[in-house]
């Protein structure tokens, strides 16, 4: 039961990984194509393309490289799944607000519900990940 449950929580710290990237790709890479999907804009200046990239870019990037940290030290892994968590919890209270605040939308749902879902994969990864990872080290 232990490896199931360790291997569960090694998956979701995957799918964080890969997720995580892809956005860290998208706002580095092709933040201006990535935000008219929103329907957003910039204007295309140095400022503006840079403040993507620096913003939303590097906390993505941040929160992939948490994960792969998580995956590759698997004594860190508990440690991690936290920041992953926490970090989500934001992401959604902040969309919740958003809507309140500005009315809802079919993309801000949509949003809402793929980033609430990536939530609950954390908090059950989270619950279900062994308090202690015994590292067995091979000669």
């Amino acid at each position: 039961m232990h490896n199931a449950r360790l291997w569960f929580a090694r998956i979701i710290m995957a799918y964080a990984l890969l997720i995580f990237a892809f956005l860290a790709y998208l706002y580095i890479i092709e933040p201006l194509k990535h935000i008219a999907g929103f329907g957003v804009s910039a204007s295309g200046v140095p400022e503006s393309i840079n403040f993507l990239r620096a913003g939303p870019g590097a906390l993505f990037l941040g929160m992939a490289l948490f994960a792969a940290y998580g995956l590759a030290r698997p004594g860190q892994l508990l440690s991690c799944l936290w920041v992953l968590v926490v970090f989500n919890a934001c992401v959604v209270a902040v969309r919740i607000f958003g809507i309140a605040m500005d009315g809802p939308s079919p993309m801000q749902l949509s949003e809402l519900r793929d980033e609430g879902l990536s939530w609950l994969l954390f908090v059950a990864a989270l619950a279900v990940c062994p308090r202690r990872i015994i590292n067995i080290k091979k000669y």
